[in-house]
């Protein structure tokens, strides 16, 4: 159960971390390598929920006290004999058969310190390699993957031992000397196995990264997608840090102060996105999947693109809650949006094609 209690919480917060963090990686991609790529990806996703599940797993349940006379009484000795599992299996009936090795807790506790670590090495091994993949680099990963293992696994046990560096009075759970074997064992299995990921995408930089893309509905919607994110977390973000600052001080959040700053809190991200395209031309979005808008547009076509685009249904967003022209207006911008991406030349866009301009890729 408490396993499967601490996947839920890898996961759900791994989520929010990619989410967070999508848009910067995205533009980190695209300039790397040229394009963002799906296997890549997944990689990127699957990576922040392994590193929270091995927080998840290690660390916790946290102890529901600091008490030292409660949390102390006694507490955990730590095993400091390599290959002491040996003898666990054996107390626990030995292995005799295919039926005993799958019954027996120190064999399944073994096995699943290894487990858990065989994803490390494959990761470390497989961003260590590079494009070539030549025999140095490939050795390179298996050392820096098996290394990695080490050292996150000491990490861990230093941390359960100390009670989270002295977070606590005592160490509430095991450090095991046969636990840090197990990790590095895995470790070094996941680099073995690292020449599967290839088949998500290759690691490193792109030589072609600078030859231009063509505009497609993907990249255009995924584009439209980070300018959405960034408005929603910018605006989410601020709403959060002010309700919390209003609490601190112990301020009504429905005094004259508190009414002005919460209202005020969402119209920040449109804002923000009014003077990028009317600085740079482009949104939020097409800088980070490198699109930009055919010709350079006018002041007045920047205005226009960002009150047709994502700009102006933030705005109207914003004040949706205190006007239904806002709410309807909102309403017919991100329709127009989604519609304009399919059904316009080019992929340009229903902002676009108002403003008479096309959209290409920037590198063109």
């Amino acid at each position: 159960m408490a396993v499967a209690s601490n996947a839920v919480i890898a996961l759900v917060l791994g989520s929010v971390l990619a989410v967070v963090g999508l848009v910067p990686w995205a533009a980190v991609q695209y300039r790397r390598r040229g394009e963002l790529g799906l296997g890549n990806a997944l990689l990127a996703f699957a990576a922040v929920v392994y590193a929270l599940a091995l927080v998840t797993y290690t660390l916790l349940p946290l102890p529901g006290t600091t008490d030292a006379a409660v949390l102390c009484s006694p507490a955990p000795a730590p095993q400091l004999h390599p290959f002491e599992f040996v003898r666990d299996i054996a107390k626990e009936g030995g292995v005799t058969g295919p039926r005993s090795l799958l019954g027996n807790r120190a064999v399944a506790q073994v096995a699943l310190n290894v487990a858990l670590f065989v994803p490390l090495g494959m990761l470390v091994a497989h961003f260590t390699r590079g494009r070539t993949g030549s025999r140095r680099r490939r050795l390179a990963g298996v050392v820096a993957g098996t290394l990695a293992g080490a050292a996150i696994s000491l990490l861990i046990e230093l941390t359960q031992l100390t009670g989270d560096w002295f977070l606590f009075p005592c160490a509430y759970r095991l450090f095991d000397v046969d636990d840090l074997l197990a990790n590095t064992a895995g470790a070094l299995l996941g680099t073995a196995v690292a020449p599967v990921l290839l088949l998500l995408g290759r690691p490193g930089a792109d030589p072609d990264r600078d030859d231009a893309r063509p505009v497609t509905v993907r990249r255009r919607a995924f584009g439209m997608a980070c300018d959405l994110l960034a408005i929603l977390l910018t605006g989410g973000g601020l709403s959060s840090v002010v309700s919390i600052g209003l609490a601190v001080a112990e301020r009504d959040p429905a005094s004259g102060v508190g009414v002005v700053l919460l209202a005020a809190a969402p119209l920040v991200a449109p804002a923000a996105q009014l003077v990028l395209v009317l600085t740079t031309g482009r949104t939020l979005g097409e800088i980070v999947t490198r699109l930009r808008p055919e010709p350079r547009p006018s002041a007045g076509q920047r205005l226009v693109r960002w009150a047709l685009g994502s700009g102006g249904w933030a705005l109207a967003s914003a004040l949706s809650s205190t006007s239904a022209v806002a709410a309807a207006v909102a309403v017919v911008l991100a329709v127009g949006a989604v519609v304009g991406v399919w059904a316009t030349r080019d992929r340009r866009g229903f902002a676009n094609a108002v403003a008479r301009l096309g959209v290409v890729d920037e590198r063109t």
